[in-house]
This record gives structure tokens, C-alpha cells and sequence, in this order.
């Protein structure tokens, strides 16, 4: 039997973030409320210019959990596979086959070679040879019913699996060569990107609300008449 090749987990992270999203969303919204029962509790009247304040208030917490889940939330690593090969094979007496497949230097390549068949009565094994990019044997089984190597590539380029058959007889086996690369990536970058961006508006809608825009007119103006 050949071992399947690695597969790339589905998007159930979203799952495992699910409650910590509830939560950030929860949390805002008692910051919100908490802001606004302060302001009433001390009579503070609900102005244009407190309520900009309070939305770029609100707008900088958002943003700032925005670049959180970007830049420092936690990461996940996948296996991705990145090349594959299956072959059913038929090797005649004493004659080898050979696959060629290109890797990156920290790729993972694995190989596995089994179900071991026989056409008469002599001959079970074969031999199994990797050769790296230098043309130098990396990895080698010899006279064996079933090989499994899995090696983390230290050059970039061409690699060789050779299957020898040394019995007179010919030999049937199976051959699966997989190629992946181990992926980090953080599962929050995405909600992150968006909070980031919603934020944007808010901060503009606070700022008109909240004077910011005349201001920075008057001060412009201010400077031009002063020169």
C-alpha cells in the first residue's frame, strides 16, 4: 500500500479562532459602552465633537487589533505539497528506472516504493538509490521488499530516485515521489486586513465630527498668511 501524499488542511482554523473573534468583538463593544455610560454618568452632553471623539476612539482600537492580527497573532504551519508522483511499475531482469524532479533547498522529498510483485517464481527485492544535484548518492536501500526515505533537501536542483531491480526475473512495484515545503502563515491576517481597512471611514467620520478637519484648515490658512 502507498502511503497518501500530504494534504493541505482545510480552512478549520476558522473554527479554532471563531471564539476568540466572538470575544474581540465583545470586548469592543463593552470598551463602547463603558466610554458612553462614563460620558453620561458625568452629565457630559453628547455633542458632534464628543461623539467624533468617541469614533476615533473607536476607530484607533479597531485599527489597532487590525495590525495585531496581521503582525503579532499566532502563527500556523502546514505541510504543502508542492510536486507529486504515482507510477505503477514493470522493471525487467537486472534493468532500473529512474524519475528526475527538481527541489528547493529546505524542501521535505519523500519516496515510497512497496507492493512488491513477482511475474515467476525467483526475485522479491530491489534497490533504491537518491542521487542530489551533484550527482552524489544522498540516500540508498539495497535488496529490500519495500523502501520509505524522507529528507530535507540541503541544495536547490534536479534529484534522482533510480528503482534497480536485481533479480533475473521481472519485478512490479509501486512508486510515489511527493515534494512540499513547509508553509507559516497567520490565520487572523485576513480579518485583520479588514478591520484595518473599516477603520479608515471611522477615523474620517471622526475627524469631520470632531473639528479635526477645520482645525487643520485654519492652522494651513494661518501658515499661508503668514508667509
Amino acid at each position: 500500500m502507498v502511503i497518501p501524499t500530504d494534504v493541505v488542511p482545510s480552512q478549520t482554523w476558522l473554527y479554532s479562532f471563531l471564539p476568540l473573534i466572538i470575544v474581540g468583538a465583545v470586548v469592543l463593544g463593552f470598551i463602547f459602552l463603558i466610554v458612553l455610560g462614563l460620558l453620561i454618568g458625568r452629565r457630559v452632553t453628547i455633542t458632534m465633537r464628543t461623539g467624533g471623539a468617541i469614533a476615533l476612539t473607536l476607530a484607533s482600537i479597531i485599527l489597532l487589533s487590525g495590525l495585531w492580527c496581521m503582525v503579532l497573532s499566532p502563527t500556523m504551519t502546514y505541510s504543502d505539497t508542492k510536486d507529486s508522483f504515482y507510477r505503477q511499475l514493470s522493471i525487467g531482469g537486472l534493468e532500473s528506472w529512474s524519475y528526475s524532479i527538481n527541489v528547493q533547498v529546505d524542501d521535505t522529498l519523500m519516496a515510497y516504493v512497496d507492493g512488491i510483485r513477482v511475474y515467476n517464481d525467483s526475485g522479491r527485492i530491489f534497490s533504491l538509490y537518491v542521487y542530489g544535484p551533484d550527482g552524489d548518492t544522498v540516500w540508498s536501500e539495497i535488496n529490500t521488499t519495500y523502501a520509505h526515505f524522507d529528507m530535507k533537501a540541503l541544495k536547490s536542483g534536479q534529484y534522482r530516485i533510480e528503482v534497480r531491480n536485481p533479480n533475473q526475473s521481472t519485478v512490479g512495484c509501486n512508486v510515489q515521489v511527493t515534494v512540499s515545503a513547509e508553509v507559516t502563515h497567520r490565520p487572523l491576517e485576513p480579518l485583520g486586513q479588514w478591520l484595518s481597512l473599516i477603520s479608515l471611514p471611522i477615523f474620517g467620520l471622526g475627524m469631520w465630527a470632531s473639528g479635526l478637519f477645520t482645525i487643520m484648515r485654519k492652522h494651513s490658512y494661518s501658515e499661508q498668511q503668514s508667509q
